[in-house]
């Protein structure tokens, strides 16, 4: 149990470093207008909320001492 919480931890630490440094990026595409042949679509960037990733280290931060302080 003491391993599995260290490792939840240790990746929950790893994916909010990751969320707050705004690694996680994606695209969206949305067709704004489409008038016979004529198609105008709009490309759009969009990333998690930065608190997401403070939440995601602080969990991790909380897990990594749980497991860190359980018995063998």
């Amino acid at each position: 149990m003491r391993n599995i919480t260290l490792l939840v931890g240790a990746l929950l630490l790893v994916a909010g470093g990751l969320a707050v440094a705004g690694v996680f990026k994606w695209q969206t595409t949305e067709t704004v207008a489409d008038i016979g042949p004529i198609q105008i679509s709009k490309t759009e960037e969009k990333a998690p909320p930065p608190n997401l990733g403070w939440v995601l280290l602080g969990a991790g931060a909380v897990a990594v001492v749980v497991g860190a302080m359980m018995k063998k």
